[in-house]
């Protein structure tokens, strides 16, 4: 076979292949695709709806699209737990029966179906504490070096009494950290002198462990500090459960820099 013979018949196998993955026939409205990677909230409280960072009732959300890749906002989809202990009611609205685990979601059509995602069952966030100390100095070096120029961790532990068994942790539930500087809120994005990291990467969320803790670290670079000042940086986390900070929160951590 000549070369040019050869790549002709590769073209034509690959437009006989691509004819066969794309159904040019099938009407606009046909689902094609089906997205299901996240619900609004990472936890739903024990005896509970589901409800977003707000405090606002959400229902479970997947977004269909035709062979176009356009959404199709009136797809019929229909939501699955594989475990007990949720129900899900008309148009996705999830209300947890059981007090503590983690169920799988799934979400279908009548044509297709995705892989299921976990939903963990909270138990109510009734408190947030200090889980080590409110205050630290950060005795940064210039030049910048990122192993040192940065706290300890601000920690925070989420606590429920929902039980007779004592006060318990409240895991899977969002505690949101703030910093200012100087009296000013730093932007998020801004890493000019002072934001907050997770294992060195920037982050302002955290999701508490089965201990109920949360925590974010502090990272400090010199620049933009006058060589040889102290100074000061306030840290803010807050808990909230239907909108409302619950008992403790706002956190205060006070974090001292000094020159090394």
């Amino acid at each position: 076979m000549t070369r040019g013979a050869a790549v002709a018949t590769s073209v034509a196998i690959a437009v006989i292949v691509f004819a066969s993955c794309t159904d040019v026939s099938a009407p606009a409205d046909h689902v094609a695709s089906l997205s299901f990677d996240r619900f609004p909230y990472p936890s739903v409280v024990a005896g509970d709806t589901l409800r977003d960072s707000l405090g606002v009732v959400a229902p479970l959300h997947a977004i269909a699209f035709n062979t176009a890749g356009d959404s199709l906002p009136d797809a019929a989809i229909q939501y699955i737990a594989l475990d007990t202990g949720v129900t899900i009611g008309p148009g996705g609205t999830l209300f947890a029966n059981r007090t503590s685990g983690t169920v799988r979601i799934m979400a279908s059509t009548n044509s297709l179906q995705v892989k299921p995602i976990t939903l963990n069952v909270a138990r109510r966030p009734d408190l947030a504490t200090f889980s080590g100390e409110s205050r630290d100095t950060v005795d940064y070096v210039v030049p910048d070096l990122a192993s040192a120029n940065v706290s300890t961790a601000l920690g925070v532990r989420v606590l429920t009494n929902d039980t007779t068994g004592g006060i318990t942790a409240t895991q899977g539930w969002i505690v949101s950290y703030q910093v200012f500087f100087r009296g000013n809120a730093v932007a998020p994005g801004d890493t000019s002198v002072v934001y907050l990291v997770d294992g060195g990467k920037r982050s302002t969320i955290d999701t508490t462990t089965t201990e109920g803790s949360a925590s974010r670290s502090l990272r400090v670079r010199p620049i933009g500090i006058t060589e040889s000042a102290t100074d000061s940086v306030i840290v803010i986390a807050t808990v909230r459960y239907r909108g409302a900070h619950v008992a403790g929160s706002p956190l205060r951590f006070v974090v001292v820099l000094r020159p090394k």
